[in-house]
């Protein structure tokens, strides 16, 4: 993309407000921070901050419009793609990544760079019915999210988090980094227990030269297989046992063919 953007998630008179906190969750996990809701028809009780769980931000920041008209006075210049699963007279409907293609090379307002974000809205509408015709006029692009089984109709929470996966896979974003990605904690709570140098001194014990500086060696690919997954402390307890014992074996073997000489 030539310039950054911005996604805004739009629900149009939305009937449950559990979809609502759902929906807040899924904006956490795609990296979106604005929620308007037009019309809504629930109220926000505990049980949407509930559905939200740990993505409370877009739930508890949200803007809400009486009316379209309310919306269009407010919002920034923008595109706007509506989400639909019902074709016909004035729907001209396309698959998401279709759409989404489309705006990238030819919208105008990604031609030019520009440090100025410009604004995605992407819009949902209730539970029932979906978005009115009257709806999709103020939209630029009619957008459907594929599916492959004989039941076409997807819940909306479920259809907000796939229609922002698809914004991400196509235009990109700050990936989210996964512990695997980040530094290793240590294994925490066991007194007396440090499975890493026990294992270092066993493969050292085992003749392994440890003292190169190289990424990958015994230690670190042994390091790697037994320790990553975050082993309980029953199978850490275990480990160590193991190990401590062959080490001892070890040094008696050694002790033994040292006498013999």
């Amino acid at each position: 993309m030539k310039r950054p953007f911005e996604v805004r998630i739009v629900l149009v008179r939305t009937i449950y407000e559990r979809n609502v906190g759902a929906t807040s969750r899924a904006m956490s996990n795609m990296g979106v921070d604005k929620l308007i809701m037009i019309a809504p028809q629930c109220e926000m009780t505990y049980e949407a901050q509930q559905t939200a769980a740990t993505g409370q931000n877009g739930l508890q920041n949200r803007t809400t419009y009486a009316s379209w008209d309310e919306f269009m006075a407010n919002e920034p210049e923008s595109i706007k793609i509506a989400f639909t699963a019902r074709d016909g007279k004035g729907r001209q409907v396309r698959d998401i990544d279709d759409v989404l293609s489309d705006v990238k090379t030819n919208a105008p307002q990604f031609q030019h760079e520009s440090d100025e974000p410009y604004t995605i809205h992407l819009i949902f509408g209730p539970e029932d019915w979906g978005l009115a015709g009257e709806d999709l006029e103020y939209a630029n692009h009619c957008a459907c999210l594929p599916t492959f089984g004989e039941n076409w109709s997807l819940n909306l929470a479920q259809a907000t988090l796939l229609g922002m996966f698809s914004l991400r896979k196509a235009w990109g974003g700050n990936r989210t980094k996964l512990d695997g990605g980040k530094k290793r904690r240590a294994p925490q709570g066991i007194q007396g227990i440090d499975p890493e140098q026990t294992l270092k001194t066993w493969i050292e014990e085992m003749g392994f030269d440890l003292t190169k500086q190289r990424k990958i060696n015994a230690f670190t690919v042994l390091r790697r297989m037994l320790l990553q997954n975050t082993p309980t402390k029953k199978e850490l307890v275990i480990l160590e046992t193991v190990l401590q014992q062959s080490i001892r074996k070890l040094r008696e073997w050694k002790e033994f063919k040292n006498r013999e000489r």
